[in-house]
């Protein structure tokens, strides 16, 4: 006999008494998938809009201009009356005095023709942002269906399987 044929037959005697000792031993086996059906999450998503109106405002009509130009106006005639008034040092303060006299009275005069002529309004475009939720489905994964001796297994995975690998161990 060969050294190989004796190594061989050592070896199977040694595998096949492990084998008996061992009183189990476990093997991978594949099961053909008999379904797969896809599983889909919600998934929800805010959505900006904005969202515009044109609104009236009231606007100021006229201009301060006529009070400024009335208290220059005034103040100036209100100075030169004065200096008509009086002599020496007395000319002088009724010159300030009627500067002074002149400016309120031609501030007074201008603010009435700073009166508004009526109501006045602009048009003005006002924008706020509005959110809506918009739900979507999308695809998180596969139950992937099989059979064994009657039972049922799922197994999910994210892609549609062709097997599922299962350990059977077997006992003696």
């Amino acid at each position: 006999m060969s050294t190989y044929k004796v190594s061989y037959v050592f070896s199977a005697m040694i595998l096949a008494s492990s084998v008996l000792s061992a009183e189990s031993f476990s093997t991978t086996e594949y099961i053909k998938v008999t379904n797969s059906i896809p599983i889909y999450s919600t998934v929800n998503e805010d959505i900006p809009t904005e969202q515009c109106q044109d609104v009236r405002e009231a606007v100021q009509s006229g201009t301060q201009n006529a009070d400024v130009v009335g208290a220059v106006a005034g103040g100036a005639l209100g100075g030169v009356l004065g200096n008509q008034v009086g002599g020496g040092r007395g000319k002088t303060a009724a010159t300030v005095g009627g500067a002074i006299l002149g400016v309120l009275a031609g501030q007074n005069v201008g603010s009435k023709y700073n009166t508004p002529q009526g109501d006045s309004y602009r048009v003005v475009r006002k924008c706020q942002t509005v959110y809506t939720t918009k739900s979507r489905k999308i695809l998180s994964g596969y139950t992937n269906i099989a059979k064994l001796k009657g039972q049922e297994i799922r197994i999910e995975s994210d892609q549609p399987l062709k097997q599922i690998p299962i350990t059977v161990t077997y006992s003696y």
